[in-house]
């Protein structure tokens, strides 16, 4: 195999990888929340971030509320995040108990149990789910947050974000603080048992409430709190990259105490987790046992790109004699003029 050959298979392989390279790449939208997903509505970009930011650690698990209160003895800060009907049900009970002993659990979803609502008096209203259809028709348009809690440590602000991020909104409880809120008020129909009828925010018809529609709810229970958080497609890494100081505002409640974020409560869609060379990748050794087997493939399919016949020798085509005969008859009958000439001569002579 020539030397061109080899150049060109490099050239054609080194141009395969930069156009493979400068390719658009397929972004699955669905909130999966893994901390392996680098999807958009994935964790890994919102775990790396907030793991720089947490003086006291922070830590990813799949420990249940009852596993991590067995685990550990002193308070923590728990994160929880999901989306929509498919996780499963945190207890009331250990949730409310780690709270009573000083534990920080933000608590992040578009839909929270009837147990758990009934039993803290507030109420979540669903309105919304994501679409990447509606995404994309209504991309360039936003709306708005407003940062109204937490004076002590923060000024108020807006950020602006996509309203099909907003998934439910909260209704305000007895005792709590509103952290943010997407409208100024918004008038609904509510029952009395939802609000209290000494409630400010009661109508004269005790039918009809005016409340906000709140994204983020503090609740202290206990020596710790419970925050509701219902924009929880913010905590991933889209959201972190496109609202990342609304993000940090409700991450820093927690920091006080080391944080560890639970996926208990959710599917598992770590993908990387049943990858066969997952185990290949950890380890040096079969890391590089790995890469010289590609390798030999790489060398084995270019050794074999070449032809399999038997090289045909190059001969020379027969010589052409004609020229040469010519010349020889030519030859032949000069010499035989001539001695025909001589002959004559010497007979003339002779008579």
């Amino acid at each position: 195999m020539n030397r061109k050959f080899w150049l060109f298979l490099v050239a054609l392989l080194v141009l395969m990888l930069a156009l493979e390279y400068q390719m658009p790449r397929r972004f699955q939208w669905e909130p999966t929340f893994a901390h392996a997903d680098r999807q958009p509505f994935g964790c890994y970009v919102f775990d790396s971030i907030i793991s720089q930011e947490m003086p006291h650690g922070y830590t990813v698990c799949r420990k249940s509320l009852s596993q991590l209160a067995l685990q550990y003895t002193t308070p923590r800060s728990i994160v929880i995040l999901g989306s929509g009907y498919q996780h499963e049900d945190v207890n009331v009970d250990t949730l409310l108990a780690l709270a009573q002993r000083g534990w920080r659990i933000l608590y992040a979803n578009s839909y929270f149990s009837h147990e758990l609502c009934d039993t803290l008096h507030i109420y979540c209203n669903s309105h919304n789910y994501f679409s990447l259809q509606n995404f994309m028709r209504e991309s360039q348009q936003r709306d708005t947050i407003f940062w109204t809690g937490d004076t002590l440590h923060y000024q108020p602000a807006t950020y602006f974000v996509y309203p099909l991020l907003f998934n439910a909104c909260l209704l305000d409880s007895i005792g709590s603080e509103t952290l943010a809120k997407i409208h100024d008020w918004e008038t609904l129909e509510f029952t009395e048992e939802h609000v209290s009828k000494d409630s400010p925010l009661m109508q004269k018809d005790s039918r009809t409430v005016r409340v906000p529609d709140i994204v983020a709810l503090s609740y202290p229970f206990g020596k710790g709190e419970i925050i509701f958080v219902t924009t929880p497609l913010l905590m991933t890494n889209y959201g972190i990259l496109d609202c990342p100081a609304y993000v940090h505002r409700l991450m820093n409640r927690l920091k006080d105490l080391p944080v560890v974020r639970t996926e208990a409560y959710m599917p598992n869609y770590n993908t990387s987790e049943s990858s066969p060379f997952r185990e290949f990748l950890k380890r040096p050794p079969l890391r590089w046992a790995l890469y010289l087997v590609l390798l030999g493939v790489v060398l084995l399919m270019g050794f074999n790109a070449r032809r399999r016949q038997r090289a045909i020798p190059v001969e020379a085509p027969p010589r052409n004699y004609q020229l040469d005969f010519i010349r020889h008859i030519g030859t032949l009958q000069y010499m035989k003029q001539k001695q025909n000439r001589i002959w004559k001569r010497t007979t003339k002579e002779e008579e």
